[in-house]
């Protein structure tokens, strides 16, 4: 596997842990969290993960980021900013395998659990684009007439916090 297979966005597919006796239980966040992991070309890593449903869990959200690197079958992630300040400044180095489009890290617990940190192991399938993004809006996809895919006006005056008052006040003039 090389750093270009990883370089992507990731939604969690399934955060067990590893018992004692080799079985799988659901980790921390329940028996179906979502999360999604992107790992940047220039190194970046974020990660964020949450509880869905009403069942009970450990947590109910778990994220970091910080920057990544690969080296043969291990991932370690330099934590930086994190929901749970004990990790930052960590090093998380989890083994990782990459079958197709599924990614899988295995690692153990930053936190010991029951007097042991148990073998944890998330799943990751490659996300396809969605929403927003697939709509075109939030893409390079934009026309040079300021439309983009569907007929949806873009109007980048409305992100740009250097537009002069003159400007504002026209775009007020035009609205009413």
């Amino acid at each position: 596997m090389t750093p270009e297979e990883v370089v992507g966005v990731w939604r969690l597919a399934s955060y067990t842990e590893v018992g004692e006796d080799g079985g799988t239980v659901a980790g921390p966040l329940g028996e179906a969290p979502a999360g999604l992991l992107i790992y940047t070309a220039d190194g970046h890593v974020a990660v964020s993960m949450m509880k869905t449903g009403d069942a009970p869990a450990l947590e109910t959200y778990m994220g970091y980021s910080g920057q990544w690197r690969l080296a043969g079958d291990r991932m370690t992630h330099r934590v930086q900013v994190s929901a749970h300040p004990r990790m930052a400044g960590t090093e998380q180095i989890r083994r990782v395998a990459l079958d197709g489009e599924t990614l899988s890290l295995r690692g153990t617990a930053v936190t010991p659990v029951g007097g042991r940190a148990p073998e944890r192991v998330l799943t990751w399938r490659r996300a396809k684009p969605e929403g927003i993004a697939a709509d075109g809006i939030a893409s390079d996809r934009i026309a040079a007439d300021g439309t983009a895919s569907g007929g949806t006006a873009f109007d980048s005056t409305a992100f740009d916090s250097t537009a002069s008052d003159e400007t504002a006040e026209q775009q007020e003039k035009e609205t009413h």
